[in-house]
């Protein structure tokens, strides 16, 4: 490989460039929390504002979708409907009074009244202008069952409403807690892109410093280089996907916008909050749904039986501006008896039986679905664990390979080509490893109290080494550059496993989401 550097570099030269590898390697040294305070890139956007605004906890955040989420209060609007219409199907049991009034004008002259015994057809007026009014009564006697089934199948659809309500009310708290926690996620990826950009900076600070002296070739500071913009380009991705999850947040709760903080959580569940026992609002909704369909087809049948009802009536009917009013008084017990309807009534128990049908195959179908969800629930939270505890020993790996990197350049038996990878590697693995954390609060069964595992300081006996010693171990360097040890991984392998993080962490956020709102009562 050629090498851009002198052979023989001036005494002046080589002491400035040590000074300043030797000042950015204590600045490497420096654990993650002296790191964290002092980020190389200042929030901008929508991240500023956040970060200043006051902090909102989950709670509030599932109070105010509960009390003005517009699906939540669209399905209690459909409950309160369905509750109205049991009382409009219980109303039938009661009859009916109406009132009216008629002006009748005839081609002829015609009695006032009909008449009734013993006939005295010279006291009843004959007119071809009549005015009457009164009132018709009607009660249905119920002896076929016909309004008691409507009443069931109202009833049914009642409950079938109370559950559907519930059942949205959940999605919604549980979308909720899904955007809040995606939002913890973002502040802490977004905190942890900060850290790796401050250590990319520091290496490409000491990769510079490693050309002037000719110890690091220019394709390696290339290779620092990309990788900056590359951490650049995530912080400006994360910042976009928080302005996506904070209006589709405020969407959700109903308010104009949501700027609130969302503070990272300091650790996650300890166990997976299951109970199989326990039947969810949409298995309930579907229950109620096949029987108010089986109530439907008792009533289509038995509105083929003879209906029953007793009617009444009481008229006033007069001339036309004459003050002899006559009144008639009259009432009915009857049943009437469909004979032929063009197979209507037959084609309404049939369409009711089908409907019956297909409620019983999707409560079936969402059985199946409640199992299979549960199912690979548990399965997704022990691949996510596993999937934490790899992250967390990849973490101490890189930590422990930074560590041993910074000696062996400290005595001159490492390159500086060595020492930035391995640095490379250690704050590419912890990004992974904070975004782990924060998506495991919401899927994972862990304990950890950190987000990285801060190497830990060098004794105080190896930060001054002799200047004379490490350039004694650079020109020895320079004649053994192609005979160093093996190097950590490749600074674009930590990119997959973000990458395999964050889609892993996305989908366990839902079922966190899931466990925080499993008793919803609790949320008023």
């Amino acid at each position: 490989m050629k090498r851009n550097f002198p052979h023989q570099p001036t005494r002046l030269r080589a002491l400035a460039a040590l000074v300043f590898l030797s000042a950015a390697q204590a600045s490497l040294a420096q654990p993650p929390a002296t790191q964290a305070s002092s980020p190389a890139v200042a929030l901008t956007g929508a991240a500023a504002a956040a970060a200043s605004a006051p902090a909102a906890d989950l709670a509030a955040v599932l109070q105010t979708i509960a009390a003005r989420s517009p699906d939540v209060l669209a399905a209690q609007s459909a409950k309160a409907q369905a509750d109205a219409q049991v009382r409009q199907a219980r109303a039938a049991w009661f009859g009916k009074v109406d009132a009216y009034a008629t002006s009748q004008h005839y081609n002829d002259p015609r009695l006032t009244r009909a008449i009734t015994l013993p006939p005295n057809v010279a006291a009843y007026p004959f007119s071809a202008d009549q005015f009457g009014y009164g009132l018709n009564a009607q009660l249905p006697i119920d002896l076929s069952g016909q309004i008691a089934a409507e009443v069931d199948a109202a009833r049914a659809r009642a409950a079938g409403a109370q559950w559907s309500a519930a059942d949205m009310r959940l999605r919604a708290l549980l979308q909720g807690a899904t955007l809040y926690r995606n939002l913890q996620a973002l502040a802490g990826q977004r905190q942890a892109l900060d850290r790796q950009l401050q250590s990319l900076k520091t290496s490409e600070r000491v990769a510079e410093a490693g050309l002037k002296v000719g110890n690091i070739a220019r394709v390696d500071l290339l290779r620092v280089q990309a990788a900056v913009a590359a951490v650049q380009a995530q912080i400006a991705g994360a910042d976009g996907q928080e302005r996506k999850v904070r209006a589709q947040l405020a969407a959700l709760m109903g308010v104009p916008s949501f700027d609130a903080a969302a503070p990272a959580p300091d650790s996650g569940p300890t166990h997976f909050p299951a109970n199989g026992n326990v039947l969810p609002p949409s298995i309930q909704t579907a229950q109620s749904a096949l029987q108010a369909s089986q109530d439907k087809v008792r009533a289509a049948q038995r509105a083929m039986l003879p209906q029953f009802a007793a009617t009444g009536g009481w008229n006033r009917n007069a001339v036309h501006w004459d003050n002899r009013p006559v009144d008639t008084w009259q009432f009915n017990l009857g049943v009437t008896f469909n004979l032929w309807s063009g197979g209507a009534q037959t084609a309404a128990v049939d369409a009711a039986q089908a409907a019956a049908n297909q409620a019983q195959q999707q409560l079936q179908a969402a059985q199946d679905n409640l199992r299979a969800a549960r199912d690979g629930a548990v399965a997704l939270w022990n691949s996510q664990d596993q999937s934490w505890r790899a992250a967390e020993s990849g973490l101490r790996a890189a930590a422990e390979s930074a560590r041993i990197e910074q000696d062996r350049f400290k005595h001159g038996l490492g390159s500086a080509t060595d020492l930035i990878a391995a640095d490379l590697w250690r704050a590419a693995r912890r990004t992974a490893s904070r975004r782990f954390h924060l998506f495991e609060h919401s899927a994972m069964n862990t304990s950890v109290k950190s987000s990285a595992v801060k190497p830990k300081r060098k004794p105080w006996y190896l930060l001054p080494i002799p200047i004379l010693l490490i350039a004694g171990g650079l020109w020895l360097h320079f004649h053994r550059l192609h005979q160093a040890d093996a190097s950590p991984p490749a600074v674009a392998t930590p990119w997959a496993v973000q990458t395999g993080a964050v889609q892993h962490g996305t989908v366990a956020a839902s079922l966190q989401s899931v466990a925080t709102v499993e008793a919803p009562n609790t949320i008023t």
